[in-house]
C-alpha cells in the first residue's frame, strides 16, 4: 500500500511539473504576472483575516504587502530586471576591457564577455525573461517527463 502512495505522489508531481513547464512555455512571462496577482490576492486576504481576529499588525503588514504586490508587481520587477541586466552588461564590458588588455587573447575569452553584454542588454531591454521562462519551462517538462516514466516502472 505504501508503495502505491508513494508511485501516485510521483506520478501527481510528474504531472504537475509537465502542467508547469506546458504553461511557462506557452504563456511565458505572463504566468509571472498570474503567480504575482495570485500572491498579491493571498495576502490581502490572510491581511483581512488577521484584521478581522483583531491582529492589526500581522493583519496591516500582509494587507500592505499584499496591496503592494498588487499594484506595484510589474513594476518592481521591471525595475530589478533593468538593473540586474545592466550590470551584467557592465560587467561583460569589463571582462572585455580586460581581455583586450592581454597580450595573448584566444577567441573563447573574447566570446564570453560579449555574450555576457548581450545577455544584460537582452535582459534590461529585451525579452531574455521570456527566453530564461521557455527554458525553466522546457527543463520542468523533460523532468516531468522522466519522473512520470520512472514512477512507471515501479
Amino acid at each position: 500500500m505504501a508503495k502505491a502512495k508513494k508511485t501516485n505522489s510521483e506520478l501527481f508531481s510528474s504531472l504537475l511539473y509537465i502542467l508547469l513547464g506546458v504553461l511557462l512555455v506557452v504563456f511565458k512571462s505572463q504566468t509571472l504576472g498570474w503567480a504575482m496577482t495570485i500572491a498579491g490576492i493571498i495576502f490581502v486576504i490572510s491581511g483581512a483575516l488577521d484584521l478581522i481576529k483583531k491582529n492589526w499588525a500581522g493583519g496591516a503588514v500582509s494587507l500592505i504587502i499584499g496591496i503592494a504586490i498588487l499594484v506595484l508587481g510589474w513594476v518592481a520587477a521591471k525595475i530589478v530586471l533593468l538593473v540586474l541586466g545592466i550590470m551584467i552588461a557592465i560587467k561583460g564590458i569589463v571582462a572585455l576591457i580586460n581581455v583586450f588588455k592581454q597580450k595573448k587573447a584566444n577567441a573563447l575569452q573574447i566570446v564570453f564577455p560579449i555574450l555576457t553584454v548581450i545577455v544584460g542588454l537582452m535582459l534590461a531591454f529585451g525579452n531574455a525573461l521570456d527566453i530564461m521562462i521557455i527554458i525553466v519551462g522546457i527543463l520542468l517538462i523533460v523532468d516531468g517527463i522522466l519522473g512520470f516514466i520512472g514512477s512507471l516502472k515501479k
